[in-house]
């Protein structure tokens, strides 16, 4: 047994329980994907320690490892998530052409070295490789890459060189999972730049790997840079869980969880900036609020989960009915309201409400059955309905409690939609 590999497998070890206890608190489907890429991982790195120092390995040790190699290397690649398609279409297009490369690894594992076996596979991986990308992907230079790919894999084939055809596949498989994650993780993210070095390196490393066991004399710095990027990935998978856990933090701190609309504090940030603006070019905003009739009803006879259910089909009509420019936030329980900006001179703030009105009179599906709920609105214009006052509560400054105010006494509070279906 080789004792030098225990303090790299152990420090994997423990990554690996770092992440699973991180993803226990902070639930990502992602992560399960990512742990399943390093169950792989970590298998082939216990049964490396079981080789011999010296010699080729048994059959049964070297199948497992090149096996896990690929395994590990396809769910990296799922996990990193390059696909414009479907889940379901993502994972056939994976499963078929890994089949081929695991073909080739097993013969390789098993000391099989048949060049019509190996033919074979390359010459099935390059047909499923072509027609899934023309058929599943649409995309005719993804079947150009396959084609270059296993072209370059029967080169080697026909010179007899296995183990150069192998580590070659293998290194396109991590190439693709590095290339994917530095185009889907979040630009400036630290554990990006770790997880994207962590793959090419590993590439690298299968790349070189045939050259490596001919020059021994760097066998054992190639094994520690191995050993390394094991654990930058590991890291970097960390740390990009902590990331989007902290930019989902300061999302939620400034957004209604239900409706994933601008909460109380963000809507009184953008309404001071946008009566700053009003006041700066000489326009006007309106200012509308709307409350729901008959909500706490619905609440208490179709239960909390049908009233979250309105209040999320509700949110998602009224987005349509506002313009990019304006803002449209939940203050808390079933009360909307909306900030209309670049209101011209002389111009009437009718058209908002009959927008309103149009999007609250459009059916909303709850528990199956549709259902039409009616709300009351009420609306000022700032600067004509918000008076000198200093009138605020304490989560609005001074303006913008005296528009609000101005909202509360303006007499043009209407009933729009109304009844259920």
């Amino acid at each position: 047994m080789n004792y030098s590999f225990l303090p790299d497998l152990l420090a994997l070890m423990i990554l690996i329980v770092i992440l699973l206890l991180l993803r226990r608190r902070h639930p990502q489907g992602r992560a399960d994907i990512w742990l399943l890429g390093l169950f792989f991982t970590l298998v082939e790195a216990i049964a490396h320690p079981f080789y011999p120092q010296n010699g080729f390995p048994p059959k049964a040790l070297h199948l497992i490892v090149m096996d896990c190699y690929l395994m590990g290397g396809v769910v990296f690649i799922w996990a990193s998530g390059g696909y414009p398609f479907s889940k379901n279409t993502e994972l056939i297009y994976l499963a078929l052409n890994s089949l081929p490369l695991l073909a080739i690894t097993t013969l390789y594992g098993l000391h099989v070295y048949s060049a019509v076996a190996f033919f074979a596979c390359m010459a099935s991986g390059l047909v499923i490789g072509v027609a899934s990308s023309l058929y599943l992907r649409h995309n005719s230079k993804y079947a150009i890459l396959h084609v270059c790919g296993w072209l370059g894999m029967g080169y080697l084939i026909h010179r007899a060189e296995y183990r150069e055809a192998v580590y070659w596949s293998l290194c396109c498989v991590y190439t693709i999972a590095a290339v994917n994650f530095q185009r889907r993780l979040a630009h400036k993210s630290t554990g990006k730049l770790a997880i994207v070095t962590g793959f090419t390196i590993w590439a690298l490393c299968l790349l070189l790997h045939p050259w490596i066991v001919t020059y021994r004399a760097y066998a054992e710095i190639a094994s520690h840079i191995w050993n390394m990027q094991k654990s930058l990935i590991s890291i970097g998978m960390i740390l990009v869980m902590l990331e989007e856990q902290v930019s989902s933090n300061e999302w939620l701190a400034l957004h209604d969880e239900l409706t994933g609309l601008p909460n109380r504090r963000l809507f009184a940030d953008r309404l001071s900036l946008a009566i700053e603006r009003a006041d700066r070019v000489r326009s006007r905003l309106a200012l509308l609020i709307l409350d729901l009739n008959g909500f706490k009803i619905i609440n208490d006879t179709m239960g909390h989960q049908a009233g979250d259910q309105v209040l999320r089909e509700v949110s998602s009509h009224l987005r349509k009915s506002v313009r990019a420019s304006d803002t449209l936030a939940r203050l808390g329980g079933d009360e909307f309201i909306i900030v209309a900006t670049d209101l011209e001179a002389g111009q009437s703030a009718d058209h908002f409400v009959e927008a309103v009105r149009s999007a609250m009179e459009r059916p909303i599906m709850v528990e199956g059955h549709s259902m039409v709920v009616s709300a009351s609105l009420g609306m000022a214009v700032y600067p004509d309905d918000a008076d000198d006052s200093m009138k605020q509560g304490p989560e609005f400054p001074p303006k913008i409690g005296n528009l609000k105010a101005g909202v509360e006494k303006n007499s043009t509070t209407v009933a729009i939609a109304g009844g259920q279906g």
